[in-house]
C-alpha cells in the first residue's frame, strides 16, 4: 500500500499539508474562544472576529492556491524585484497619511481596500531574494567579502526601515533570518561571529533608548513586582497556564479571556490554549509545530542532494523564520523571554500574518512537488 501511495502521489509534502491544514483549523477554532467575549463585550457580536478570521482564510487559501501554480523558476526571477517592492511599500507606511497607525505604530498599507502589514511582507522578501542570490552567488559569498556584505546590506536596510514603524519584533526576526540564510550559503565563521556581536549589541542599544522597552526588559525578570503595571499581560498569561493544569478548563470555559488578558486573541493566544485545553494540549500543538520543522528539515537536505541551491535556501530561510516564530511567542506567554508582540504561526488573529504565512507555504509546498517529480528547471 505504501509503495502504491509512493508510486501514484506526485502532488506535495502529504505530511506538510496536513499538519498545516490542522494548524489553521485549530488557529480558528482557538482565535474564536479567544476572542469571543471581548467582542460580545465591545462590539456586541461574539462571532465578530470569527467572520473576519474566516474571510482572511478563505482569502489567503485562495491567494495561496494561484500562487501554488506558479512554476518556482518564476519566483527565483523576481526575487530581486520583490525586495525593492518591499522596500518602496516599507517607505510608503512612513509617509504621513499613507500608512496607517494603530497605537503609535505605522505598520500597515491599505491595499484595495485591504490593510496589509508590510513587516509580514518584508519577510517573504528577505527570504526570497536571499534564496536567489545566494543560488546565483554561492562562489561570492563564500570567498569576497563583497558578496557577504551586499545581502547584509540590503536586508538591513529592510530592517532598518521596519525599526522606524516602529517594530522591534520585525526587526529582530529580519536579522535571525538574514543570519541563518548566510551561515546556511556558507560564508566564513568569522564574519558570522561579528554580524551576531553586532547584532547583539545594535538590538541592545535599541532595547534601552527607548524607556517602554526598559520597563518590558525589567518587569521580564520580576513581572510580580509590578503586577498591575509594565508586568500586566505578563501576570495574566502566567495565572492563565497556570490555571490550565494538564487537561485544561474546557474549550470556551478559560476565565483570562475576558478581558483580564490583554491581546487574548492574537499575541497571547498561547496562553488561552494553555487553560482551556492544559499541559496536553499545549503538547499536542508543539508536536505539530516539531513534526512540521522536521519535514521542512528534510526537504532542506533533499534539496541539497538535487543541487537546488533555491529550493534549499528558501525552505531553509522559511524554517528560520517558524521555528523563531513559534518558539520565540511561546516564550513570551511562558514569561521566558521578554514580552514583545510576535504572533504564532497560523495560530493567531491577524489578516496580514495569516495570509503571508499561507503564501509563503504554498512557494514551499510547489517546491515539494517539484522535488518529489525531480523537475528539471532551466535556469
Amino acid at each position: 500500500m505504501t509503495e502504491l501511495l509512493k508510486k501514484y502521489w506526485q502532488g506535495p509534502d502529504a505530511t506538510v499539508l496536513l499538519i498545516v491544514s490542522l494548524l489553521l483549523v485549530w488557529g480558528l477554532v482557538c482565535m474564536t474562544s479567544a476572542s469571543f467575549f471581548m467582542a460580545q463585550h465591545k462590539l456586541s457580536s461574539g462571532w465578530f472576529y470569527f467572520y473576519r478570521h474566516l474571510m482572511h482564510l478563505i482569502l489567503a487559501l485562495g491567494v495561496g492556491f494561484v500562487i501554488y501554480l506558479v512554476p518556482v523558476i518564476n519566483w527565483q526571477r523576481v526575487a530581486p524585484l520583490a525586495l525593492i517592492g518591499v522596500l518602496v511599500m516599507l517607505g510608503l507606511v512612513l509617509v504621513p497619511g499613507l500608512g496607517r497607525s494603530v497605537n503609535g505604530a505605522s505598520r500597515w498599507l491599505s491595499i484595495l481596500g485591504f490593510n496589509i502589514q508590510v513587516s509580514e511582507l518584508a519577510k517573504v522578501g528577505v527570504i526570497l531574494y536571499l534564496s536567489s542570490y545566494i543560488s546565483r552567488r554561492q562562489y561570492e559569498i563564500q570567498n569576497e567579502i563583497s558578496g557577504f556584505l551586499i545581502p547584509l546590506v540590503l536586508c538591513g536596510l529592510v530592517g532598518g526601515l521596519v525599526l522606524l514603524e516602529p517594530d522591534f519584533g520585525g526587526l529582530f526576526m529580519i536579522l535571525m533570518i538574514t543570519a541563518c540564510m548566510l551561515f546556511f550559503s556558507g560564508v566564513p565563521w568569522r564574519y558570522i561571529l561579528l554580524l551576531t556581536l553586532v547584532s547583539t549589541l545594535v538590538l541592545a542599544i535599541l532595547a534601552f533608548a527607548a524607556p517602554y522597552r526598559v520597563a518590558r526588559l525589567t518587569s521580564f525578570f520580576d513581572p510580580w513586582s509590578n503586577p498591575y503595571g509594565s508586568s500586566y499581560q505578563l501576570t495574566q498569561s502566567l495565572m492563565a497556564i497556570g490555571r490550565g493544569g494538564f487537561w485544561g478548563v474546557g474549550l470556551g470555559q478559560g476565565l483570562q479571556k475576558q478581558l483580564y488578558l490583554p491581546e487574548a486573541h492574537t499575541d497571547f493566544i498561547y496562553a488561552v490554549i494553555a487553560e482551556e485545553t492544559g499541559l496536553f494540549g499545549c503538547y499536542i500543538l508543539i508536536a505539530c509545530y516539531i513534526i512540521l520543522f522536521a519535514r521542512m528539515f528534510y526537504w532542506v537536505i533533499r534539496a541539497c542532494y538535487q543541487d537546488r541551491i533555491f529550493y534549499a535556501s528558501y525552505i531553509f530561510g522559511l524554517m528560520v523564520w517558524w521555528v523563531c516564530a513559534s518558539s520565540f511567542s511561546m516564550a513570551v506567554n511562558l514569561g521566558l523571554v521578554p514580552t514583545k508582540g510576535i504572533a504564532l504561526p497560523l495560530i493567531g488573529y491577524g489578516g496580514s500574518n495569516l495570509l503571508v504565512n499561507v503564501c509563503a507555504f504554498a512557494i514551499f509546498l510547489r517546491m515539494t512537488r517539484d522535488l518529489q517529480r525531480d523537475v528539471i528547471c532551466s535556469y
